[in-house]
């Protein structure tokens, strides 16, 4: 019993220290010290900037334009308006995505004593999506910048120039920085891009992706953080995602650079509830501060960061950051494989090692693996919520209970994994020296093939080893106990951490498995049951049982509030040609949807509608009047094909699939070259913001067939249809909500 006792104990301390690593500075004032960064001045310009939604090409994005104009010229950067309609294409799963806007990014110099030096550029975002007042995403990031660049002002003129670029355009697909970076003078004196993020509502701003060849730019990041939080863990892992920012197009043109973000409180993501009330204000100070002390020193540096080989890092529980070449990493790799075998040796000089526990201890990677995957993604499907952002909001809405359950089930995985592998004869030190030893080969084939990711295995294991040696024999003295728990209290807070983050950013219950096994590498003595089956089996037992118990609460109860509450986009759905209409709900339905899809006794079902992407949830409606795009296709005598599509007065949105059986050559949008999709592949055009439209020019190579589907979005419910029931206080609408949908589709012979 006492080895539970222990374990709670641990698990209590690890988690005080990681509630301390991860919570968010208090906010200071707006009357601290000018050389600061205040939360309470930032507050006041984003006060100013997210009243309401300011989607790029709307009235509410040209008055923060306007705000950003007057704050930039009192802070004396000269601020000027660039105009540009701006598209951008990107291929991804097997279609093309091509999406254009009218933007205006706004740019202020703050000058430096040396023009001629490589300038840095502090980057942020003003626009929001449809329907979000965007006060994290990314007013958050707007507001630090022009505070930070006060504070660098108020220190005394920096050595190189600062450039503010507070672009347009993001959530359209980084327009704005696409339009800056491509035709913008400026971007050919930039040297370093810092780029500042939000995903979420909350929580340590990460610094979470760098330009490539990062080693310099890490040791200046390392020497100015005041409480850092990152890892290159995430650099690797955001390489695979699907994710971008405006980084990506300053990542894209060779630049080195830092990018910044916070990621908790994910219910306000791109949400009508993201408002300046939900703002976590810590979060505000903590971007500020760390932002702030990497900018100065680069603004203030006779020379920026060289490039240098990727490093290894990561903060040790917001303290530090630790940081070596990846050479390094089998130096600490060596480091672990020693204290390993010191500890393997030391258990053998006492009698407790035998081949066959080592075998089990081998074996038991597997088996925690195993188990914990198995028990998480049953923890995860028992909350019944599906997978995809939307999908699991009802999680996001109760996040941290949702954490509970998960850390509950990984903790009951690794107890029962510990109890079987307590059968029989076993003993501890060899089965534990077992899975230490099995654990070195994951570790060096990290080291060989992702030397900047291989540290999540090896720092584990260098604390479990150090444990192991100092104990393997038995030895229970007063000072190898405080050490034991001091490296175990250490290890476990800075696992939790790590799993926070993957629980924060990836919604893929499988993954914490990998985060169980470390754990398991230090707790295994203490996770290593005594007495008889009962005994072994009972605490495993109670424990999955409360994860399990808190997922089916999950799942039974309703997580919407007024402070929480359930998205619903309500779209009336028009197709002129096929003389039909729908009333449609595109993220549900959800309860108050239900009764206005349902209301004449017909299930809504999920169909998939000209224009719009996925299946949406429908029933059929009343045809109305509602004006449609103007789509055109036209020849020339030389063989060139236009295509005109141009969105009814007071669209917002206009979105043509293109689809077609032959190649199209020599392909431009306005005017400017842009590549179409392969033939039999699709080719989704989102235009915004731009009032006439795009022009589509092409050659095709031979005869063929051009299909097109469209969709337009015009504001707000048509004035000819059944009106929508009042609203629940547990109920928002989400993005375009509501709108009419003008849909169509033609196929035409080119």
């Amino acid at each position: 019993m006492y080895r539970l006792t222990t374990l709670a104990a641990v698990l209590a301390a690890a988690f005080a220290l990681f509630f301390a690593a991860t919570a968010t500075p208090p906010p200071r004032p707006a009357n601290a010290p000018p050389r600061d960064f205040s939360a309470g001045r930032a507050m006041a310009d984003i006060t100013a900037m997210a009243p309401a939604p300011h989607p790029v090409g709307s009235a509410a994005d040209a008055r923060v334009r306007d705000y950003l104009i007057a704050r930039m010229t009192a802070l004396g950067l000269a601020p000027q308006v660039q105009r540009d309609e701006s598209h951008r294409s990107e291929a991804f799963g097997g279609a093309d995505y091509l999406e254009g806007a009218e933007v205006e990014n706004v740019i202020g110099v703050l000058p430096g004593r040396d023009h001629a030096l490589p300038a840095l550029v502090l980057m942020a975002h003003r626009d929001s999506v449809p329907g979000s007042p965007g006060a994290a995403d990314d007013v958050t990031g707007v507001a630090c910048a022009l505070e930070i660049v006060r504070a660098i002002e108020t220190r005394g003129p920096p050595q190189r120039d600062v450039i503010v670029a507070i672009t347009d355009g993001e959530e359209s697909g980084l327009l704005g920085a696409n339009a800056f970076f491509g035709d913008n003078p400026l971007a050919a004196r930039v040297g370093f891009v810092i780029n500042l993020e939000a995903r979420g509502g909350g929580g340590r701003a990460a610094m979470f992706e760098t330009g490539a060849d990062n080693g310099a730019a890490i040791d200046l990041f390392a020497r100015t953080a005041m409480r850092p939080a990152s890892t290159s863990l995430s650099v690797f892992v955001y390489k695979l995602l699907p994710n971008d920012t405006d980084f990506t197009i300053a990542k894209a043109r060779g630049l080195a650079g830092l990018n910044f973000a916070f990621i908790g409180r994910q219910f306000d993501y791109h949400s009508p509830s993201s408002t300046v009330a939900a703002l976590d204000k810590g979060a505000v100070q903590h971007m500020g501060d760390e932002v702030l002390g990497v900018a100065d020193a680069l603004a203030r540096a006779p020379q920026l960061p060289a490039r240098t080989p990727d490093k290894v890092y990561a903060d040790l529980l917001g303290l530090t950051v630790i940081a070596y070449p990846a050479w390094g990493g089998w130096i600490a790799l060596a480091i672990a494989g020693g204290l390993v075998l010191l500890g393997a040796w030391r258990a053998r000089r006492a009698g407790e090692l035998r081949a066959v526990d080592l075998v089990k201890g081998a074996a038991c990677t597997l088996l925690i693996l195993m188990l914990a995957a198995a028990v998480l993604t049953a923890t995860r499907y028992l909350t019944g919520a599906g997978f995809g952002f939307m999908a699991q909001r009802p999680l996001l809405a109760r996040f941290p209970a949702f954490e509970i359950a998960m850390a509950l089930s990984g903790l009951g995985a690794l107890l029962l994994s510990a109890a079987l592998a307590a059968g029989g004869q076993s003993r501890l030190a060899g089965v534990w020296c077992g899975l230490l030893l099995a654990a070195l080969v994951p570790a060096a084939a990290l080291q060989a093939t992702a030397p900047t990711i291989a540290f999540v295995v090896v720092w584990p294991l260098i604390a479990a080893g150090l444990l192991s040696a100092l104990t393997a024999d038995g030895a229970r003295g007063g000072a190898v106990w405080a050490a034991g728990a001091l490296i175990l209290v250490i290890a476990t807070a800075w696992l939790g951490v790590l799993l926070h983050l993957l629980m924060e950013g990836l919604d893929a219950p499988q993954v914490p498995a990998a985060i169980v096994w470390l754990l398991a590498l230090g707790l295994w003595p203490l996770a290593w049951p005594s007495g008889d089956r009962a005994q072994r089996f009972g605490p495993p037992v109670l424990v999955l049982a409360g994860a399990l118990t808190l997922a089916i609460f999950l799942k039974m109860t309703s997580p919407w509030t007024p402070d929480r509450p359930e998205a619903a986009e309500p779209l009336y759905v028009v197709n002129p040609d096929a003389g039909r209409a729908w009333r449609a709900d595109q993220v549900g339905p959800g309860a108050w949807s239900r009764t206005w899809l349902g209301d004449r006794g017909v299930r809504p079902r999920a169909i998939r509608l000209p224009g719009l992407g996925r299946p949406i949830a429908a029933v059929p409606a009343p045809l109305v009047a509602a004006p449609g795009p103007s789509i055109t296709l036209a020849r020339t005598a030389d063989g060139e094909v236009t295509l005109r599509a141009q969105p009814a007065g007071g669209a917002t949105i206009l979105r043509v699939d293109i689809f077609c059986d032959t190649l199209l050559m020599d392909s431009r949008v306005n005017g400017r070259p842009d590549a179409l999709a392969a033939p039999g592949q699709w080719t989704h055009v989102v235009w915004q913001a731009v009032p006439e439209g795009f022009v589509l020019s092409f050659r095709p190579v031979g005869p063929g067939k051009l299909t097109l589907r469209w969709a337009q979005y015009l504001p707000g419910w048509p004035a000819g249809a059944t009106p929508l029931p009042s609203m629940p206080k547990t109920t928002m609408d989400w993005d375009q909500a509501p709108a009419t949908v003008v849909t169509g589709s033609r196929t035409l012979g080119i």
